[in-house]
């Protein structure tokens, strides 16, 4: 089909309006006109709890989801709600390596943070918790927050977390990782 110039940009308007529409006919007809719309970010695995503190595996999943925030930051405190004490080995484990990042100015951001094929032990009162851990992202710079390297997604590694329950609330003690 052969459209003279001057008609092109008026057909391609209409074209575009027609399709605008069209979008609009069918979110209006979902029933989703009018309503919120829905935040992009990721959603909770279906068996995570909404009370990190109710099961292991929530408490894994808030642990080092608040690991990965305090990598921004070199915070180790992000994570003291999620572990036994100050003084466990995954605290100091935590801490050790943030002051490390800090001491060198460097923070990071986390990208990818992925546990999957996760198996839960639990007894009266402790629990070990496996899984399969892959993470990425990119480290900053900690006082300017600009990249210091391109995004990477690091190998997945076999992650064990033993945890104990105290005061009815599943803390985190101890993690070690395993390629």
């Amino acid at each position: 089909m052969n459209v003279p110039q001057r008609y092109r940009l008026p057909i391609a308007i209409l074209a575009s309006v027609a399709v605008v529409a069209i979008v609009l006919v069918a979110v209006l007809l979902s029933g989703r006109g009018g309503g919120p719309i829905a935040d992009a970010s990721p959603t909770p695995s279906p068996s995570a709890s909404i009370d990190p503190f109710a099961t292991p595996e929530g408490a894994v999943r808030a642990f080092f989801d608040a690991f990965a925030r305090a990598r921004r930051t070199d915070d180790p405190s992000l994570v003291e709600p999620f572990v036994t004490s100050v003084d466990s080995s995954a605290y100091l484990s935590v801490s050790g390596f943030l002051l490390g990042q800090k001491e060198v100015k460097k923070g990071s951001v986390t990208t990818v943070l992925r546990i999957e094929n996760l198996r839960v032990d639990a007894t009266s009162g402790t629990a070990t918790v496996t899984f399969d851990y892959t993470e990425g992202g990119y480290d900053i710079g900690l006082d300017t927050g600009e990249p210091l390297e391109s995004p990477v997604v690091l190998p997945t590694v076999r992650v064990t977390v033993d945890l104990k329950q105290v005061e009815g609330r599943w803390l985190v003690d101890r993690y070690e990782s395993s390629p």
